[in-house]
């Protein structure tokens, strides 16, 4: 026993001692990105460069006095923002719907893509959805001189991916193949969130998988271990999916358990069951947030990675809200956990789900103090003030809730939604 607790002392001093050795410039002298939206800079209902420059990866590298190289998008989709402030016209908007590229590179070191899961981090790349799928193919040969047929054989079943992906990857390949290219020695890996929430988003628990989710998480770091090349990383845990924006409280007028719970907000009512997320579907969700959280955990542990605990942190925010105080000592007062509102600074974009330039500046830090925490650094902190100060939403609130119920265009746009969601 006395053994066995010396070898433990030993070995904690060996690992304390190798994180220590590394400087904040040997450890951030290759930085790599893999992620979903929040990696990305998706904010607006889009991703453009003005969101790209403020995505957490990007200011925290800066921050370490390092960069990231990324493919940069304009579109697709409208920044939803400029559009109701009557900044992108009709051509502005076509030009966002139809999306590209602004600049490329050919191999990115942030390969962060909207809507990826660790599942898309191992499969899809720029070119097919799945580079592992596969299907069965006619094969036509002469099995004799007289006689040509065919015969069944596997071949590759590529389709095309969505957007973000042919924009963001385009050539290099898959964005766990993109980090085995540029062999980071310090990764931001975290992609766990749409693997719940995908669950507010369509208010339906149909898209849980844990087994999946298990499977591509620990063989993604297990690649990513077998590099070599990584000397540390961050990663975050989820926060509570069904405390977001999107989602707001309803009770069902007559009183059915199953149509009572949290809905859209951009619905006025509520027609059916799979419109709402009700007790036990909120609970279901709790528990798959509790293991997924506990897997990532485990994975910052075993790769020696920071961990920012986000799911503690936004309750802190949803219950407490957040302090914006400027160099002064003068404050617009204490943000909260939804999009800006007259006199009401948020965290939000008008979508409910992605923070706005103001929530990535708090989101960032976070990650900050982290990294700081876990390897002995002293890497400087974002100014959330000035990033409140220079985000147009936060100065200059739309209250979208208001726009979808008493514009006559917003009411509109609110209904087509209701009908096609």
């Amino acid at each position: 026993m006395k053994t066995n607790k010396a070898f433990s002392l030993v070995l904690a001093l060996f690992l304390a001692g190798s994180l220590s050795a590394q400087t904040q410039g040997e450890m951030f002298q290759r930085v790599g990105v893999v992620g979903d939206s929040l990696s990305q800079g998706f904010f607006g209902v889009t991703v453009e460069k003005k969101t790209q420059d403020w995505a957490y990866p990007v200011l925290v590298s800066k921050q370490a006095g390092a960069s990231v190289s990324y493919n940069v998008l304009k579109g697709p989709f409208v920044n939803l923002e400029d559009v109701l402030k009557w900044d992108c016209g009709i051509f502005c908007i076509a030009e966002s719907i139809i999306g590209g590229n602004k600049s490329t590179v050919s191999l990115p070191s942030h390969a962060g893509i909207t809507g990826a899961e660790y599942t898309t981090l191992l499969k899809t790349s720029g070119k097919c959805e799945d580079i592992t799928a596969t299907k069965q193919a006619k094969e036509w040969y002469w099995a004799k001189w007289y006689w040509y047929t065919y015969r069944w054989v596997t071949v590759a079943d590529c389709k095309e991916p969505d957007k973000f992906h042919r924009f963001g990857l385009r050539d290099a390949g898959t964005q766990a193949q993109v980090m085995e290219k540029v062999k980071p020695t310090f990764l931001f890996g975290s992609a766990g969130a749409n693997h719940v929430l995908c669950t507010a988003l369509h208010t339906s628990t149909d898209c849980l998988d844990e087994a999946r989710f298990k499977r591509d998480i620990r063989e993604f770091f297990r690649r990513m271990a077998a590099m070599g090349s990584l000397k540390g990383g961050v990663l975050f845990t989820v926060p509570n999916v069904t405390a977001i924006a999107f989602l707001e409280p309803y009770k069902d007028p007559s009183g059915r358990a199953n149509y009572s719970g949290l809905k859209a907000f951009f619905r006025n009512s509520v027609s059916n069951p799979n419109q709402v997320l009700d007790a036990n579907e909120i609970g279901t969700i709790s528990n798959f947030l509790n293991m997924l959280n506990n897997e990532i955990k485990a994975q910052a542990a075993t790769m020696r990675f920071a961990v920012a605990d986000l799911r503690v942190i936004f309750d802190d925010l949803k219950e407490n809200g957040r302090p914006i105080r400027s160099a002064s000592g003068w404050s617009p007062g204490n943000a909260r956990a939804n999009w800006p509102l007259p006199n009401q600074p948020g965290v939000f974009g008008l979508d409910g789900v992605h923070p706005n330039m103001y929530g990535h500046s708090l989101f960032a830090n976070e990650l900050i103090k982290a990294i700081n925490t876990r390897y002995g650094y002293s890497i400087p902190q974002v100014s959330e003030y000035t990033a409140w100060y220079y985000d147009t939403l936060n100065r200059n609130p739309v209250d979208l809730k208001k726009f979808l119920t008493e514009n006559i265009f917003g009411q509109a746009i609110s209904w087509v939604v209701s009908i096609f969601t």
